[in-house]
């Protein structure tokens, strides 16, 4: 194993040279990949619905702007508002920048996800650590606001010591609004908006996965650039929305914080910085996001935006004024199969000592990796999914493959036993092909984008990492050196079927557990 690792060390430095050939200073802006379609309600004159128009809409999974939707936008104007009875209306959790920073990029820590695995969102910046634009807010006192009058909101414009904020505010309609806001259609005139996908769950789906949110921000106020898994049908009511949209295919060119990460879903690049407007390179930090290209469009009141599930994005209030939106999330299919595969059962629970964990995660991402379509070897997708996640996080690794183990005395040799009961184990051997063909089956699913599929990929690996090498809270270093260290491998040949389950050729239909193919 020590010689394969020491030539995956020579793989990866020609690797990091080729990314540095390509660094170099990019001169031009985010290529424009054209306009996005625009369409009046009129073409919903074929459909017994608002509702069924913009269902149509979804299904194709493109952005468009629809015009000439019922709304009167009279009533949604902040002096309206104000002389209807917004200050009855109290806003907590507003998010806040004091100086220059006009960039929000929102930190949502927590502390397990539904199966009970510990997620370690460690809060290592990267690229946003010094960025000119970009306010990291984390859900702290100093960042937040609370008990803010409606009509207050847009007034605030400097802190208690005289500094200049800047406020970003976002809750749900039915908890704030009721019959003091909107233009008397009646609570549930966001229904228009609802998706309803066949998320294939049993029972029925319910009224509370359906969300409408208020957005209120003062002008020149960004989300940093982020991705969603659900439908989003974005209104602007009130100002003009700068939006910018990249399809999920050019996620591989975003830099994504981690999905164990307190940024997840979130771009690591400060679009904004003061190095070249728009120009998401600094020196050789992301080198690859010059490749990225996007639409880019103004949303203007009265214009409803389809935003597809994981379909990145950023939004930008104009200078000219504030503004208010709104957003109506539904679950996505995309969204309801990448949760059954990160959360399909593993069989996991045999295995306890760290070297026991190293080794199970180790076979069983070689094995999910070895079943997937498009994706190259285990060496391959961790090499990518270091470089876009955790290399500018962790730079101090600098890329370069070790030993995965001997991290400690006595490792290898607890390595020889554990695989040594794995290969004598027929069970356990059936139980973790028949977990690898699982999740590989979901995320191979052609309902799912390539674009779509990477990001799953990458986030049902890291959460396996997790589990495997990660011990306390904040704690990422670890996970990225397990990418490292552990996965430099190539593909399991999947050659035969037996008993229904695709099985590693060795010579007597059992799992080969080789040191080069862990």
């Amino acid at each position: 194993m020590a010689t394969s690792l020491r030539s995956l060390c020579v793989s990866i430095a020609l690797l990091a040279l080729a990314l540095a050939a390509q660094s170099k200073k990019n001169e031009d802006l985010i290529t424009s990949l054209g306009s996005i379609t625009r369409r009046h309600m009129d073409a919903s004159s074929g459909f017994s619905s608002t509702q069924e128009y913009l269902q149509s809409v979804a299904s194709a999974r493109r952005p468009l702007v629809v015009t000439g939707y019922d709304v009167d936008l009279s009533k949604w104007d902040l002096d309206a508002l104000a002389k209807k009875g917004g200050g009855g209306v109290i806003l907590d959790n507003v998010r806040r920048n004091r100086g220059s920073k006009s960039v929000f990029a929102i930190m949502t820590p927590e502390d397990q996800d539904s199966e009970g695995f510990v997620l370690r969102k460690n809060t290592t910046l990267g690229g946003l650590e010094t960025s000119d634009t970009v306010s990291v807010i984390t859900p702290n006192a100093e960042n937040l606001l609370f008990n803010v009058d409606f009509n207050d909101f847009y007034a605030i414009e400097s802190g208690p010591d005289g500094s200049m904020e800047k406020l970003y505010w976002t809750g749900d309609l039915r908890g704030v609004a009721g019959d003091s806001l909107g233009d008397g259609k009646g609570d549930l005139w966001w229904r228009d908006f609802q998706v309803w996908d066949d998320l294939q769950v049993e029972g029925e789906v319910g009224e509370e996965v359906f969300v409408p949110m208020l957005w209120m921000s003062h002008p020149g106020v960004t989300a940093q650039t982020h991705y969603d898994k659900s439908h989003n049908w974005f209104l602007q009511l009130f100002g003009t929305k700068k939006i910018r949209l990249f399809p999920p295919s050019y996620g591989r060119y975003m830099y994504s914080y981690p999905s164990v990460h307190a940024g997840r879903k979130m771009s690591q690049i400060p679009f904004l910085d003061s190095w070249g407007g728009d120009d998401p390179t600094k020196g050789t930090i992301f080198p690859n996001a010059t490749s990225l290209k996007s639409y880019d469009m103004l949303l203007k009141p009265g214009e409803i935006l389809y935003i597809p599930p994981y379909w990145w994005h950023s939004i930008s209030t104009t200078d000219e004024s504030a503004a208010l939106s709104l957003s109506v999330v539904s679950p996505s299919w995309e969204e309801a199969l990448v949760s059954r595969a990160v959360n399909s059962p593993l069989p996991l629970r045999p295995f306890e000592s760290k070297v026991e964990k190293r080794v199970a995660a180790q076979v069983i991402i070689t094995h999910v990796v070895s079943r997937m379509e498009k994706m190259g070897s285990p060496e391959i997708f961790s090499a990518f999914l270091f470089n876009d996640r955790w290399a500018n996080l962790y730079p101090s690794l600098g890329g370069r493959r070790g030993e995965c183990y001997g991290w400690s005395d006595g490792e290898e040799e607890e390595v020889e036993e554990v695989m040594g009961r794995l290969q004598e184990d027929e069970e356990l051997q059936g139980d973790i092909v028949a977990a690898a063909e699982a999740v590989a089956g979901l995320l191979n699913d052609e309902l799912l984008s390539q674009g779509v599929r990477m990001v799953a990929l990458g986030d049902w690996i890291e959460k396996v990492a997790v589990w495997a090498v990660a011990e306390r809270q904040g704690e990422g270093e670890p996970v990225a050196k397990f990418l490292l260290d552990c996965l430099g491998v190539d593909n399991l040949e999947i050659t035969e079927q037996y008993d229904g389950k695709p099985l590693v050729e060795d010579g007597d239909g059992r799992l080969n557990l080789k040191d080069d193919e862990l």
